[in-house]
């Protein structure tokens, strides 16, 4: 079974900004351009044309993904909906059909993650082979400390089956403001859980309640939080603090911050404990084509293995999905009533049924600075834009938004996209206007051929009750046939 860690993304720089000055060829853009996964102001002028709701998250959920990088998807498709924050806004205001998310109502059993942050320091089980435990931690001020959970997870189990529950008490999922009398029940903040092969389990662990601060200067810093590995014990339901495992490590030292001298002399920090013992090396896992896509390239003369040598060539990989109109039935925040023109149609109730016709992909591209083109600081983060990467070469689709590629009658699609980069897309109307946006970021590697069955991962039923499409897929089909007629 495969390390299941958390995932930061990281794209490939663009090759115009891989220095802290803008290059030659370096164009200012404006702060508010961006594309995804979709303005996240209520008053952004594009909602308040389109009557949709600002959308906005940063969320870290588990993720998944071989050893050579294939297949990066979260765990088994678990997300927002299963073990997200309480709340997400229909896309659409005026569409009746969509619905406000409230997970509340749904899975009341399980431990809610930090809608500002989420799940941090995955371990598995030794003992338990797909169990894993990890920190639910704010996104500021805790150091990347506050709650220890236990969820049941593994590539193959359904997402709506995972269930997460409360290792460390609930209190300690919160901090107590300055001046405020600690809950008995907050016994500090823990992060980086370690399960142990005879059944303990470690972890780092301050005491303090707080947010984390530095209460001295800057040049003699004396930090609230103190980092030490510790044992823990049980305590009713949950576990806290119980010995210290090391004598702890002292050091006198100092540095510059800037310009200003740093003096500390004080115990460490101790993070990230890890368990030296045998273990039997896992097998190596591998995906292979499913049947309907190997049956396309085999009824199209397509070899497999040189179609993924040509992929790795030319730095790039296949995407695929067989039926863009199937949608999880738990999934009601964006339109699940979609229907290809003139083709398949899948629809939940009898509300406003929405055109599909394209899939517009998007790449990241690392282009935004601090501080602006005229004075840049050091540092940029991605920005999405229309794919434009050369090495793609897509069918022709004349009339389309930029970087799309057409669906084919039966829903499905397929393209060539860049490997190594992060990527995103969305389904457009005839138009080019969204309709369904992917809410991630997702990167392939050279060589890799990438099927979804549906376009929001199916748990049990699609919106339709139908299951989990099993179709070949034809846009691929189209895809195999323009590709053999590209120069080799």
């Amino acid at each position: 079974m495969p390390t299941v860690p958390i995932r930061v993304r990281r794209p490939t720089a663009h090759s115009c900004t891989r220095t802290s000055r803008p290059a030659p060829c370096a164009v200012r853009r404006a702060l508010a351009n961006e594309v995804f996964p979709e303005p996240r102001s209520d008053t952004h002028p594009d909602n308040i044309a389109n009557q949709t709701n600002g959308h906005t998250f940063n969320h870290f959920m588990p993720w998944q993904l071989n050893e050579d990088g294939t297949s990066e998807e979260t765990l088994n498709h678990v997300g927002r909906h299963e073990f997200g924050p309480a709340y997400i806004p229909r896309t659409f205001k005026k569409d009746s059909s969509l619905l406000d998310y409230s997970r509340e109502a749904l899975f009341a059993n399980r431990t809610t993650l930090h809608s500002d942050g989420g799940l941090f320091h995955l371990r598995e089980d030794p003992l338990h082979p797909g169990v894993y435990y990890g920190s639910n931690v704010r996104e500021f001020g805790t150091a990347g400390a506050n709650q220890i959970v236990r969820f049941t997870g593994g590539p193959k189990l359904n997402a709506e089956s995972m269930v997460m529950t409360a290792v460390t008490h609930a209190e300690t999922a919160n901090f107590t403001v300055d001046g405020a009398t600690p809950n008995p029940n907050h016994s500090g903040m823990y992060r980086n859980p370690l399960p142990m092969s005879d059944g303990s389990l470690v972890a780092v662990h301050t005491a303090e309640t707080r947010l984390d601060a530095n209460d001295g200067t800057r040049a003699a810093p004396r930090y609230r939080y103190q980092f030490r590995i510790m044992s823990l014990k049980s305590s009713g339901a949950n576990y806290t603090a119980d010995k210290v495992l090391t004598s702890g490590a002292r050091k006198a030292l100092w540095y510059w911050d800037p310009d200003t001298r740093v003096d500390f002399d004080g115990t460490l920090w101790e993070l990230d404990p890890v368990e030296v013992a045998p273990r039997a090396r896992p097998a190596r896992r591998s995906d292979t084509l499913e049947s309907p896509e190997r049956s396309v390239l085999s009824e199209e003369g397509v070899d497999e293995a040189q179609l993924r040598a040509w992929l790795v060539t030319n730095d790039l990989a296949l995407i695929v999905t067989r039926d863009n109109t199937s949608r999880d039935q738990g999934e009601r925040q964006q339109p699940f009533n979609l229907r290809v023109p003139g083709g398949v149609s899948k629809t939940g109730d009898a509300g406003k049924v929405y055109d599909i016709s394209h899939l517009q992909m998007f790449q990241a591209d690392q282009i935004r600075g601090y501080g602006g083109a005229a004075a840049p600081r050091a540092g940029r983060r991605v920005l999405a834009q229309v794919m434009h990467d050369p090495k793609v070469n897509n069918p022709a689709n004349p009339g389309a938004p930029a970087g799309s590629v057409k669906l084919a009658p039966d829903g499905s699609s397929a393209a060539f996209v860049p490997a190594r980069r992060a990527m995103t897309w969305q389904l457009t109307d005839t138009t080019g206007k969204a309709v369904v946006r992917e809410r991630n970021w997702i990167s392939f590697q050279p060589g890799e051929i990438r099927t979804c069955a549906s376009c929001h991962g199916l748990n049990t039923k699609d919106q339709a009750g139908g299951l989990q499409p099993i179709n070949k897929p034809e846009a691929l089909r189209t895809l195999m046939k323009y590709w053999k007629q590209l120069p080799k």
